[in-house]
Order: structure tokens, then C-alpha cells, then sequence
């Protein structure tokens, strides 16, 4: 089946990145913040209410662009603040785009918020879906302070990388794919070797890019993950499994919810909130 990772992101995260409705509250501020020896583009919603905030940052599915996703409205009008960056190499972000990189940028930007004005420092979660949700879990395992993590269909990149290694057919697909977004370089820039290169060094580093086996370090925190059971792009088996296998084994305070669908973390989306409002922030 031709649908890899980016094409089904594409579809399922067009429905949840849909444009803000017009609202009272505070418009995205658009804000720089640096990320190795590079900026990252972000956009801030800051929360309704008085005094410091608790604060989100939400990942998107690569390549991430510029969207502000709906549930980052939802969540601002809540009561947090959230914060969507664009990773080195997409959009209006410096860089080149590599899964070190992007790791980088998530450790990066939730740093930022913790030192921004109007942000509670000791409450700061993360949020991702697909690629964002690799990321989201990735960037929790690094920073024990971070509250609690929140992964739509997470795609372990270590997993793919793993396979582009042993599947030529699978690799061309994806080669097939990164090369159009390269050849657009608002979407994508990977560089002086191109995605080529990009698969490569992915590949060297599949194993370190695998989340299941630093599950231990999310043991003292919440987590919400979510996974359709006919996801083309992250399949199941592949992904949400281990990944649920591995949480379990270490004894992560974690809720799961498993849905028919595919790629789509709008089946998810309410859930996420909900566990959110009740898991993450509380004293």
C-alpha cells in the first residue's frame, strides 16, 4: 500500500490543524527561539486567566509548517499555554531537518517556555501526534519535569529507520516522498546531502531512536497515548504496540486508547484533552 507516514500525517492532520475559529482570545504570537546553533519558529497561545500558566508544548506531525492546530485553541481556552514550533528545517526555521535535530528542538522549546514570562515553570507538559508524538515522548524521557506527556498516534522513528534499512521497496517509498518535500524548501531543507543523506544517518541512529526502551524514565509521570488499529502509516503492531508493551513493563502511570481508525488523531483528540484537564496539572 502506497501511503507511507507523511502522506497519511498530511490527510489526518489537516483535520485537526484546521483554522482557528474567531475568538476573544489573544491571537498566536509568532516568536524565535534558539535551538542548537539555529532558531526555531514558533507560535504562542497564551492561556486565558490570571497569574503564571501551566504550559503545553504541542508537536506537530512533520513537516511541521506554520498551522496552529485547533486543539491548541481548545487547550488556550482552557486555561494553558500552548506553544507549536516548527522544527530546524520546516517552515519559516532555520536549519536542516534530522531526527537529532528535532530532538534538540523539542528539549529546546520546552526550556523556552519555562523561562517565559507568564509561564509556570514547574508545569509544563508535552503534547504530540504522530512524528509529534515520537518527539513528545522523546523529549519527556530527557527532562524528568516535564508533567506529563500526551502522544496521537505516535510514530517511533526508530521503527522506521529500522525498516528503511531492511525494505528497499519501503525506503524507496520514502525516498519518493521526502524528495517532493525537499523539492519545496518551505516544507522541508535536509541539507547539502538531501534526504538520502537524511535516511542515512537515521538509519545509523534506528536503535537510539527507538522510544520503547527508555519507557523507564516516564515510571513518576502520567501519559496519554492513542492508536487507530488500521493506522497504514504507524501500524499498530509496529508502533502502538511496543510502545504500550514497553510503558506497561515499567510500570508508567499510563492511559491508552485504542481506536478502529487509521492515522487520525481526531479520534483521539477529546480524550487527550479530558486527560489533560484531569492528569496533568494537578497537585
Amino acid at each position: 500500500m502506497k501511503l507511507t507516514l507523511l502522506a497519511a500525517a498530511a490527510s489526518c492532520f489537516a483535520a485537526l490543524s484546521a483554522p482557528l475559529a474567531a475568538t476573544a482570545q489573544q491571537a498566536p504570537i509568532e516568536v524565535s527561539i534558539p535551538s542548537g546553533s539555529e532558531t526555531v519558529s514558533a507560535r504562542l497561545l497564551v492561556g486565558d486567566g490570571e497569574g503564571d500558566r501551566p504550559a503545553i508544548a504541542l508537536f506537530n506531525g512533520f513537516p511541521s509548517g506554520s498551522n496552529v492546530p485547533r486543539v491548541a485553541g481548545e487547550l488556550q481556552a482552557a486555561g494553558y499555554t500552548v506553544l507549536v514550533p516548527s522544527y530546524r528545517g520546516t517552515g519559516a526555521s532555520g536549519g536542516e531537518f534530522s531526527l537529532d535535530n528535532a530532538r534538540v528542538d523539542g528539549q529546546a522549546v520546552v526550556d523556552w517556555l519555562r523561562h517565559h514570562e507568564g509561564i509556570d515553570p514547574d508545569q509544563v507538559a508535552v503534547f504530540g501526534v504522530s512524528f509529534g508524538g515520537w518527539l513528545a515522548l522523546h523529549t519527556a524521557a530527557l527532562d524528568a519535569d516535564i508533567r506529563c506527556v500526551v502522544a496521537l498516534v505516535p510514530a517511533d522513528m526508530g521503527v522506521i529507520a529500522d525498516r528503511w534499512g531492511r525494505d528497499p521497496e519501503y525506503a524507496a517509498l520514502w525516498r519518493s516522498e521526502l524528495d517532493s518535500f525537499a523539492a519545496d524548501t518551505e516544507l522541508a531543507r535536509f541539507g547539502a546531502g538531501g534526504p538520502g543523506a537524511f535516511m542515512q544517518a537515521s538509519i545509523a541512529g534506528a536503535e537510539e531512536a527507538r522510544f520503547s526502551p527508555k519507557a523507564a524514565a516516564l515510571a513518576d509521570r502520567p501519559v496519554f497515548v492513542a492508536g487507530g488499529r488500521s493506522d497504514p502509516a504507524a501500524p499498530f503492531t509496529d508502533h502502538y504496540g511496543p510502545l504500550v508493551a514497553a510503558l506497561r513493563a515499567a510500570e508508567v502511570p499510563f492511559a491508552a486508547l485504542e481506536f478502529p481508525g487509521g492515522h487520525n488523531p481526531n479520534e483521539a483528540k477529546a480524550a487527550a484533552v479530558s486527560f489533560i484537564e484531569r492528569s496533568c496539572f494537578a497537585d
